[in-house]
């Protein structure tokens, strides 16, 4: 049981689950939370989601960003941005929004710019062989160092998104 890593997973998404490209008083005025749960199967083989302070490898965790807009004016131009926790693999194909929005990911994808870099799906990196030439490949689930969901539109007053992405623990 891997106790530890679900505290440090959670450590890590509490301290810096969200990134808003927002004037700050609208990121002081946006309401977050963030949550996870355990993904566990049935006898039947239907999914479930449990909340439980351990995991294993091989096991997946979802994790639910919510952001309520609490102010009486709508915020225009929200970047929701997760990290992907050390030890885990996002799980592509499992991020959702309740609006509209762009998904993206952060990863190392040019080796003349080194550092990360955001990209839409599907995104490729430039791999340098041993013998200097370059070819492109997708970029490997196990490179994703962040998500983010760039909203189409304002989140009006009053209203709330939910955006979730799954890892695999390592």
């Amino acid at each position: 049981m891997l106790s530890s890593n679900l505290c440090r997973f959670s450590s890590l998404l509490a301290a810096s689950s969200v990134f808003l490209l927002a004037n700050p008083v609208q990121a002081e005025s946006l309401a977050s939370t963030v949550a996870f749960q355990i993904v566990e199967f049935t006898d039947a083989g239907e999914e479930q989601l449990v909340e439980r302070a351990t995991v294993r490898p091989g096991e997946i965790i979802q994790y639910n960003l919510t952001h309520s807009n609490a102010t009486q004016a709508d915020m225009s131009g929200l970047a929701i941005t997760a990290p992907i926790p050390e030890g885990s693999t996002i799980k592509l194909g499992s991020e959702t929004s309740s609006l509209s929005a762009h998904f993206e990911i952060q990863a190392e994808m040019e080796p003349e710019n080194p550092g990360l870099e955001w990209s839409s799906l599907p995104a490729f990196r430039t791999i340098v062989d041993a013998d200097g030439s370059e070819r492109r490949e997708p970029v490997p689930a196990d490179a994703i160092a962040a998500v983010r969901w760039n909203l189409d539109a304002a989140l009006t007053s009053g209203e709330t998104a939910l955006n979730s992405y799954r890892v695999v623990v390592d």
